[in-house]
């Protein structure tokens, strides 16, 4: 049975509960645990703390939400199982990372992951048949469980050694470029809209550009340096006019605690976009800004999960809507 929002929509029945909490708020609070417990004892590396947050905890907060509009038929089923799946496939992910290894011990681990994430885009491709048209808020969220699983891939293709013409550091960064700009940035900006206070041309071309600039930044750093600059240049352009727009269009209709969220996190994404521009164009030109590959991953990936993701998520979260 379906149960009615405060905007007077249908949430989905497709996500299962655990003792009277959605099942995703449930496996987002233990997830944050486990996350917490292996920070604190030195299991992740800074890489993979960030790339491990994703589906402990930014993935079930995303899906939760995104489940607050209907999933119906097959897309429902798909979305429940994947939900049931999550904890065992982020722990499996978790664990994959711990070892900070490679071999098919990491990869097995890995593995869980990609059914849970392959069921997200699944339902996501139901749900887009089913739903027909073309709702800018909806797609974009459908982007994000899609995408997703690209990321997930990336992963396994790490573990196994199976990095084609790149380094292994590039496939691990393709894995978390996939969790945050692919899912989280994707699932937020739809979230953004279903808010209804943004309907404009401006706002639906920034939102295009959000939901086709983490595939083309892809094929940029896959084939040409030329590309990945140009998209990386429109792409931040669009992320910095995104939280422009949070920032002076949502954040003042919104309560205080829920406001302080949603605008540290419009901040923290075009300042994390902005660095990674700006090195992005140094080593094109065989330029330095005196930052190793090191230290420009951790100001820009804690930027992305902790300002920007973890805010966001948790920001929408506290909507009743």
């Amino acid at each position: 049975m379906s149960t009615p929002t405060r905007d007077g929509t249908a949430a989905t029945d497709s996500v299962p509960a655990v003792s009277g909490v959605a099942g995703p708020d449930a496996s987002a609070a233990f997830g944050a645990t486990i996350w917490a417990v292996a920070v604190f004892v030195g299991a992740l590396g800074r890489v993979p703390r960030a790339l491990a947050l994703a589906p402990l905890v930014l993935v079930p907060l995303g899906v939760g939400m995104a489940a607050r509009r209907p999933f119906p038929g097959v897309a429902g089923q798909c979305l429940r199982v994947a939900v049931w799946c999550q904890p065992v496939g982020a722990l499996g992910f978790t664990a994959s990372l711990a070892l900070d290894v490679t071999g098919v011990t990491a990869a097995a681990l890995a593995a869980p992951w990609l059914l849970v994430t392959g069921l997200l885009g699944l339902a996501a491709l139901f749900r887009t048949t089913e739903r027909g048209g073309f709702a800018l808020p909806e797609t974009a969220i459908d982007a994000g469980l899609a995408y997703v699983s690209v990321g997930a891939v990336a992963l396994l293709l790490y573990h196994l050694d199976i990095t084609f013409w790149f380094s292994s550091t590039i496939i691990r960064l393709t894995a978390v470029h996939f969790h945050y700009a692919g899912f989280v940035l994707p699932v937020v900006t739809g979230l953004t809209g279903r808010s209804g206070h943004l309907d404009t041309r401006l706002w639906n071309t920034l939102v295009s550009v959000i939901l086709a600039g983490p595939a083309i930044i892809a094929v940029g750093i896959s084939f040409s340096p030329l590309v990945e600059v140009v998209a990386v240049g429109g792409f931040t352009v669009a992320v910095a006019l995104f939280g422009w727009y949070v920032l002076f269009h949502i954040v003042p209709t919104r309560p205080r605690r829920q406001a302080v969220l949603l605008g540290a996190s419009a901040v923290a994404l075009p300042v994390s976009m902005a660095l990674a521009l700006g090195y992005g164009v140094a080593i094109f030109y065989g330029m330095s800004l005196g930052l190793d590959i090191a230290t420009m991953v951790a100001l820009h990936g804690s930027l992305n999960a902790f300002g920007f993701a973890l805010c966001g998520l948790v920001g929408w979260r506290l909507d009743g809507t």
